[in-house]
This record gives C-alpha cells, structure tokens and sequence, in this order.
C-alpha cells in the first residue's frame, strides 16, 4: 500500500435488480443509491485509514444502453448529488478534493456545469480525493493513456515509455488497494483495469440500496485481515 492511505475502488451495482425486487421502477432504486452514496461518502471520511476514493458513477456503456427516460433521472442525482458536495461542510472540514473522469461532457450542460464548479472549488485540497467516474470505461482510458504518451514521443517531451510514464497520463494515475463490488456479480466491468492489477477485491452479495455501514465494516476487515496474511512475504513481480 501506498503512502496516503487505502485507495477504495467502489462499484455500487443493483439500484435496478433493488427497485424491481420491491415492485418500484429503477428510478426509485437510483434515488435510494444516491442516498447510501451520501451516506457510503461520509463513512470514508470518518475512517483515517482510506486516503482516495474512485467510485464508478455511470459507464460508457451505460450511456449506451439505458433508456432516456432512465438517463434523464440518473442526471437529475448527478446534479443533486454534485450541488450537495459542492455545500458540503465536510468537504472542506476534511479538505476533500473532488474530481471526475471520463467522457462528462457528454452530459447536460447543467451536469458539466456542477462538476466544473466542484472541481474548480477543491482543487486546493490535497488530504483526501475523491474520484468519480462518469461516462468512463478503462478501455477508453487507456487507449486515452496510449495516445498521449504517443503525443509527447513525437513532441519529445518523453525519452522513452515506462510505467511511470504510462500511469502520468492515466486520468487515476494512484493503484487500487481495495475494490468492494455490491450486486453479486464477480467481475470489473470495466473498472480502473490497470489500477486493480493488484487490489484486493471484495464482491457482497448485497445490492448497493440494502449496503449498510456493518458491511462496509466488514469489508474493511477483510482487507486488513489479507494484509496481515501478506505480510512481509508478498511475492515479487517482474
């Protein structure tokens, strides 16, 4: 682990599987996972140990894939939750600085506006981060990485390209310590690939809106408990 404390990748998934389990529409299992991401946010804050947050907010291919009705409501949160963060007292108690990845200016303007003005406001706080991810997929970030690693050889702002160079031009360029996935699928999606080549990953058969404190507590065991067995024996990678 880096110096900083636990990066935490989050993937919160099943706000719709939630919604149609209790007979609501997805609109209305999107309005529950916003609140536990509220909540989710300030239990981050009140644990020293977590240094960075990266949190897949909307995919490309979530774009792609949900209907507009769906994706009307989903901006609709994105602008509350933006607006909420932006007025956050904590935010600025704990010195957050906030930040968004990917393709957001494929969002309302009104969305892009919020998320400017949130960047541009904490952009002198440097004692927690705060990543989300929106319109974002790795692949497309890296192939992002790819091309302006590309730029600087023919420019020769870069001698040759290493690791170091490579995770430069990442939009997270800091690894993954720890990824919780809620929902009960087992995979990435298309996560912070490069990021959580070494992460511990934890997946909870739970769906986001049923995700409580206890489990986020139990989750952060896990990885202690991983970290112990790895001790001073983790193998050496070339």
């Amino acid at each position: 682990m880096e110096m900083g404390g636990i990066h935490l990748g989050l993937i919160p998934d099943g706000n719709r599987r939630w919604a149609r389990l209790h007979g609501l529409p997805p609109v209305e299992g999107h309005k529950r996972g916003a609140q536990v991401m509220e909540e989710f946010l300030r239990w981050c804050l009140e644990e020293d140990r977590i240094g960075e947050l990266s949190v897949y907010g909307l995919s490309t291919e979530n774009l792609q894939k949900r209907s507009p009705q769906e994706l009307r409501c989903l901006y609709g949160l994105m602008q509350d939750y933006f607006r909420k963060l932006l007025d956050s007292e904590e935010i600025y108690e704990y010195e957050v600085r906030v930040r968004v990845f990917g393709r957001y200016y494929r969002l309302p303007d009104s969305v892009v506006r919020l998320i400017r003005e949130l960047m541009s406001a904490t952009r002198h706080h440097s004692k927690r981060f705060v990543n989300i991810l929106v319109a974002y997929g790795a692949q497309d970030e890296l192939l992002h990485s790819v091309r302006s690693l590309a730029y600087s050889l023919m420019r020769g702002r870069l001698g040759r390209v290493t690791e170091e160079a490579l995770r430069r031009h990442l939009w997270v360029g800091r690894p993954l310590d720890l990824v919780i996935r809620t929902g009960g699928d087992h995979r990435l999606s298309n996560f912070l690939l490069y990021q959580a080549a070494y992460a511990e990953l934890i997946f909870v058969d739970k769906y986001w809106p049923d995700f409580t404190r206890e489990d986020f507590q139990r989750c952060l065991e896990q990885f202690e408990r991983a970290q112990r067995r790895m001790g001073g024996d983790q193998p050496e990678y070339v």
